[in-house]
């Protein structure tokens, strides 16, 4: 019966000796995998701040050259009569938008998302805290929208023909140095704004 017993404890203590040593490695697997995925998340949140920093330098450029294409396009316009606004483009030798001074084209900011697509693509976006999932997006959706506005401008200059009057390409061009300019530098004040929310969140998490 002792030895029994014996062998009863003894199966039973390798029996938790095993289990434990299972559970022991499941543990420390689990809290590397937890490990891993927090460091990916913070690398994927440091390339997303890197991507929108580097969109608001290129804003901060798009802006300059817009002011200044505002300032020449203020002086040329009052030059015009009514009659001479609507003009004919085409042949026309009083004004070529391409001669203003410091023209340059259209110039749109170069506006990247791929930190921030890469982080939906791998799914690394869905354990983000859901402030910075709404911060993020806010930001690349207000980026988005701010593209497709200046490519509508750049497509309405790339389609000039023989009935596009003079009024036409000042039009354009306001809208560059109105419109879109105000958008320009709303977006920045945005992307600053987003930057410090992102890093709030972040350093609390």
């Amino acid at each position: 019966m002792k030895k029994t017993t014996k062998n009863v404890f003894k199966y039973l203590l390798e029996f938790l000796i095993v289990a434990f040593g299972v559970f022991l490695g499941i543990y420390v697997s689990e809290q590397e995998n937890k490990k891993k995925i927090k460091g990916e998340r913070e690398k994927s949140v440091n390339y997303i701040l890197e991507e929108l920093n580097d969109n608001k330098n290129s804003l901060e450029k798009s802006i300059s050259y817009h002011q200044l294409i505002k300032i020449q396009i203020d002086s040329i316009v009052p030059t015009f009569n009514e009659k001479d606004l609507y003009e004919a483009y085409w042949g026309n030798k009083k004004f070529k938008h391409n001669q203003i001074v410091g023209w340059n084209g259209i110039r749109l900011a170069n506006l990247e998302d791929t930190a921030f697509e890469g982080a939906k693509i791998s799914g690394i976006i869905q354990g983000y805290n859901i402030e910075l999932i709404h911060n993020i997006s806010k930001i690349y959706n207000q980026q988005k929208k701010y593209t497709e506005f200046g490519t509508s401008i750049f497509n309405k200059m790339i389609n000039i023909n023989s009935s596009t009057k003079i009024i036409d390409i000042f039009s354009s061009i306001k809208l560059i140095t109105t419109d879109l300019l105000l958008n320009e530098k709303q977006l920045l004040d945005n992307i600053k704004k987003a930057e410090n929310n992102i890093k709030t969140v972040r350093n609390n998490n």
